[in-house]
């Protein structure tokens, strides 16, 4: 999830695996989508490798590819799981996710894989964030190019992931995320 804290069950046995999330990210491409892969997707993707199971796939999603978006999660099998206390209403609406539509949602598989949705606007020189947050994103902080089961994606650079992972008590898996971004902020020399 996007620079916000995860208050739910870490992981209990559904996962997410990498060809999962490689047929996704190639079924958006196929269709001129796109969207920025964060969290523990995220460092993997940096990574190049799985590091650790993951239940969902956390996404940073452009305003602009909402709708199209989660026309092609409900095609899939998709509905929605739960709204995150961060998000805001965006105008319109969709029949997977309401109206007005949330910013910061989650939306599960009926196998329950879960897909971890944050809202940005993406403007010419910023990218605004639609939900609750003290953070500050820029364009540049979304460029990262990583790689899931080789399976180009887009993921937020390692250093943004690193201030996103702080302000809230890490649980296991995010510190050892946070050991990963920190080896790839700072290499070794």
């Amino acid at each position: 999830m996007a620079c916000s804290v995860k208050l739910r069950h870490e992981h209990d046995g559904h996962v997410m695996r990498p060809g999962d999330v490689a047929e996704l990210q190639q079924r958006l491409v196929r269709v001129g989508l796109d969207w920025c892969v964060v969290g523990g997707w995220g460092v993997d993707a940096l990574l190049r490798t799985p590091t650790r199971d993951h239940k969902d796939l956390d996404v940073l999603l452009p305003l602009t590819h909402l709708e199209r978006i989660l026309t092609l999660l409900a095609a899939e099998g998709f509905r929605l799981a739960y709204v995150w206390p961060e998000s805001l209403n965006i105008p319109g609406g969709h029949p997977l996710i309401g109206a007005p539509m949330p910013s910061a949602f989650v939306v599960e598989h009926v196998d329950e894989r879960e897909v971890d949705v944050h809202v940005y606007d993406d403007q010419e020189s910023a990218v605004a964030p639609l939900w609750d947050t003290h953070r500050t994103l820029h364009p540049k902080d979304l460029t990262a190019a990583g790689e899931i089961d080789g399976v180009a994606v887009r993921c937020m650079t390692a250093s943004m992931q690193l201030e996103c992972h702080g302000g809230y008590e890490l649980p296991p898996a995010h510190a050892a995320d946070v050991l990963l971004l920190q080896r790839l902020v700072q290499p070794t020399q």
